[in-house]
């Protein structure tokens, strides 16, 4: 991700060891400094990608655009064939994170796209990080928002990071343990890069 090698570095994260659940995180943008926390301590070969709600709903335009479907949406201009399905955006990665609030454009798909994607990970057993954030939650009324989207987030574990005063970030966790997504990590250790701070 543009700008994640530029991100500070921390001691320690409280997201550290959960890149195998699903979790639903509200954040600023100090976010940043404890997703690479986690990523530089990774094999090699783990997969990271952090997408936006805009390219999800850029990904299923570009489906509808193939079936022949007529496109109405602000953003129709950006469709692309980068990314031709949801599927083919959300599934490769090891631990996609999606970031809210990138998308202003109305689309009264929005929320089932989100739903979509998520239910694509879940049913493949794969773990996803929703990243909002506190001036703009996702919540009844934002463009993403629906019952479908209140069920597929409802297994997921919420942590909120706040800043504290001295500057440093302390989290907020309410943990959802029976429902919680973990999946095994096979892959071989490998050379790690961007190391910063303690475990």
């Amino acid at each position: 991700m543009t700008g994640l090698t530029k991100a500070p570095v921390v001691k320690q994260s409280p997201l550290l060891g959960k890149h195998d659940s699903n979790l639903w995180i509200t954040a600023g943008s100090g976010f940043l400094a404890h997703l690479r926390h986690v990523a530089v301590r990774q094999p090699a070969t783990w997969l990271l990608r952090v997408t936006s709600d805009a390219e999800l709903v850029t990904a299923w335009l570009a489906s509808v655009a193939l079936k022949g479907g007529e496109v109405i949406d602000p953003d129709a201009y950006m469709v692309s064939t980068k990314h031709l399905t949801i599927t083919d955006l959300v599934t490769p990665p090891d631990l996609l994170v999606i970031r809210m609030g990138v998308k202003v454009a109305r689309n009264q798909a929005a929320s089932e796209v989100l739903a979509e994607a998520i239910s694509e990970r879940q049913s493949r057993n794969q773990p996803t990080w929703v990243w909002d954030e506190p001036s703009h939650p996702l919540n009844a009324g934002h463009l993403f928002w629906s019952d479908a989207v209140r069920r597929v987030l409802s297994v997921f574990d919420r942590t909120e990071l706040k800043d504290a005063p001295s500057g440093k970030t302390r989290p907020k966790t309410t943990a959802n343990t029976s429902a919680t997504k973990k999946r095994s990590n096979n892959a071989l250790g490998g050379r790690k890069t961007l190391r910063g701070g303690g475990e």
